[in-house]
């Protein structure tokens, strides 16, 4: 990019009055004067507002580096750091030659902090970190633009200046291979799964990318897991419908006090760079393939193809390497057992067939997970008891164990963050005892069932190629039924495989998102269709509803009470065009979508009898 030498190789950031002197944003000044024939010194002094909104300040002293250093020390002093060295070194090597993105998921505002400290522990320049501006108060805000903080509007769609200095800044940044940082969820997850991806900011750097030439830069999906989250408890207050509290310094000062217990280990993973010049080509020679093929025209902006598939294989990649935890073990096992307590055997008996698939699937690990032996399921169990989340009685002769019932969002969010790892295994679960009812072959009526539940779930979770998924789906079927594919397969030996099998997980992954959704079309089944829905009193409206099942336990579990699970159920009707006023044909497809989901959760309620009658729960399945 012209003019961007003086950029420090350090990756020392320029004052932004200097960057706004250097020729790519002289540029910029230039053409929107033409555009809009306004006055030059007008524009000029628009684009070094914004610059000066969103730029890195370079520091006089080494004072305010070493006292962000000491607050993050401070703010963070609740953990030990568990990080992939292996994966660090060669993201070392390839940061040498090309500018590195951090993608990491977002479970909790000390994320940031975590990650740089670690980064430069290991011999990292620090990143760029994009953040919203809600967090850009005094004295924060001062302090942390000297330490590579980029602070960004949360809505700026119609501010065309303030989107253009922005891109110009991104690549004026890549053009000088400084590496960045953003969270690409657009917020922390309120549920403990990663969040669908935002695609504003990638936008931008895809854009920004295209304007530099000769430039490398690499997508670097990073996982976050924590072994405990003190923040947990509002995040549960809010899903429920508390007011978030508002970021401030009192906020901070009581966030920061909260930190003052140890709360274990946080995991840091790397997963596989994606370069985005590689996939942007990529995605041109399919798309112009696929335009070839049809004998249509392609389309005019290949490009905006790119972002939406590089923020999806990111996301499934940050999935990948995300760890299984002891705390999320010891709250899949304590979570949906019908609000009984289990014995340590009990919880054994619900754990073991799950780490022996875990074994067989390969799937990553902490380090300290040893929930097999009687003393580290043990470890783990205090560490939930001490922080209220599960109650033990020893009144009896041995010990039980429990969710404590004020703190079951909490012990979901920690389960959830593993839930993805389960998620094919429980949609074949689902779709055979479906296709069994139904009275269809079951080797050919799996697949569309399995779609069709990939359906429901999709704005829940992220799912690989047809072709991808359909091996995935072949290979779980190929543990429940060995074979299945190459002998007679009829319901009768579908049943009562799907019953003998010794994990059933539908329940415990998909089950709460599920019984959500029904919530939300239920609310819609019922609702006079040329009503309009304004979709956050109608989120409170679900709300009500959930609590009131909960009250009368027609709903399974209150996780289900959850208004991200809801604004997700209200997306997916919106794709189904259940939204907009209309009249008796709205009516029909809104009751029969309340149906579909109604027969979703008795599938899922079979399947737990099938769970409780094989851990020995109970004595009875329903057939």
């Amino acid at each position: 990019m012209p003019g961007s030498a003086a950029y420090d190789p350090q990756h020392r950031p320029l004052p932004p009055d200097e960057v706004v002197k250097t020729p790519v944003f002289v540029e910029l000044i230039d053409s929107i004067t033409a555009e809009t024939e306004r006055p030059r010194d007008k524009v000029a002094e628009e684009v070094r507002d914004c610059l000066g909104e969103m730029a890195v300040v370079p520091s006089a002293t080494q004072t305010s580096q070493l006292v962000w250093k000491r607050l993050s020390k401070f703010m963070s002093r609740a953990y030990r750091v568990d990080v992939d060295d292996h994966g660090l070194k060669h993201l070392r090597k390839l940061g040498k030659e090309a500018s590195l993105i951090f993608l990491p998921n977002h479970k909790s505002y000390l994320d940031p902090v975590i990650l740089r400290s670690t980064l430069a522990k290991h011999g990292f320049p620090p990143n760029y970190v994009l953040g919203g501006d809600n967090l850009a108060f005094w004295p924060m805000a001062p302090l942390a633009r000297r330490n590579g903080i980029v602070f960004i509007r949360r809505e700026f769609k119609d501010a065309d200046v303030y989107k253009r200095t922005l891109r110009t800044y991104l690549g004026f940044l890549l053009s000088n291979k400084a590496n960045l940082e953003w969270y690409i969820e657009g917020g922390r997850s309120r549920t403990g799964k990663l969040r669908p991806p935002r695609y504003g900011i990638l936008s931008y750097v895809v854009d920004a990318f295209n304007t530099i030439e000769d430039e490398a830069a690499y997508c670097v999906p990073v996982s976050v897991t924590y072994d405990q989250q003190h923040e947990i408890g509002a995040i549960s207050a809010e899903e429920m419908g508390a007011s978030k509290s508002p970021e401030s310094v009192k906020w901070l000062y009581q966030y920061a006090k909260d930190q003052s217990r140890a709360l274990g280990r946080v995991h840091l993973r790397f997963g596989e760079p994606l370069s985005i010049g590689e996939a942007i080509e990529t995605v041109r020679r399919d798309e112009l393939a696929k335009a070839e093929e049809l004998g249509v025209e392609p389309p005019t902006n290949l490009d905006r193809y790119a972002v939406p598939k590089i923020a999806f294989e990111v996301s499934h990649r940050i999935n990948k390497v995300t760890p299984i935890t002891p705390t999320s073990l010891v709250t899949f096992a304590l979570l949906d057992n019908d609000d009984r307590a289990l014995t340590l055997g009990q919880s054994q008996s619900v754990l073991n067939p799950l780490l022996e698939y875990i074994a067989l699937r390969g799937l990553p690990l902490t380090s300290d997970v040893e929930i097999g032996e009687t003393n580290g399921l043990l470890r783990s169990m205090d560490t939930l008891i001490s922080e209220g989340v599960v109650n033990r009685y020893d009144g009896g002769t041995e010990p039980v164990y429990s969710i404590n019932p004020d703190r079951v969002h909490e012990a979901g969010f920690y389960r959830n963050s593993i839930a993805h790892h389960f998620l094919t295994r429980a949609m074949v679960e689902v779709a055979t005892l479906q296709v069994v009812k139904s009275g269809e072959d079951i080797v050919d009526g799996l697949w569309p069932a399995v779609k069709a539940l990939e359906d429901l779930l999709k704005y829940e979770f992220f799912f690989p190629s047809s072709r991808k998924l359909a091996d995935s789906v072949a290979r779980e079927t190929e543990l429940v039924a060995p074979n299945w594919q190459n002998r007679e397969w009829n319901a009768v030996t579908a049943l009562d495989e799907l019953r003998e099998t010794p994990m059933h997980v539908a329940h415990r992954t998909i089950g709460p998102f599920l019984e959500a959704y029904e919530i939300v079309a239920i609310r819609l089944a019922e609702r006079l269709p040329s009503r309009p829905i304004e979709p956050k009193d109608f989120i409170a409206e679900c709300i009500g509803f959930a609590k009131m099942r909960w009250l009368q336990r027609s709903l399974h579990s209150p996780e289900s009470i959850s208004k991200n699970l809801f604004d997700g159920a209200l997306k997916l009707a919106g794709n189904r065009d259940l939204i907009s006023p209309g009249g008796e044909d709205l009516r029909l497809r809104r009751q029969a979508f309340a149906d579909e989901l109604r027969n979703a959760v008795a599938l899922v309620q079979e399947i737990r009898r099938m769970a409780n009658a094989q851990e020995g729960l109970t004595q009875e399945v329903s057939a």
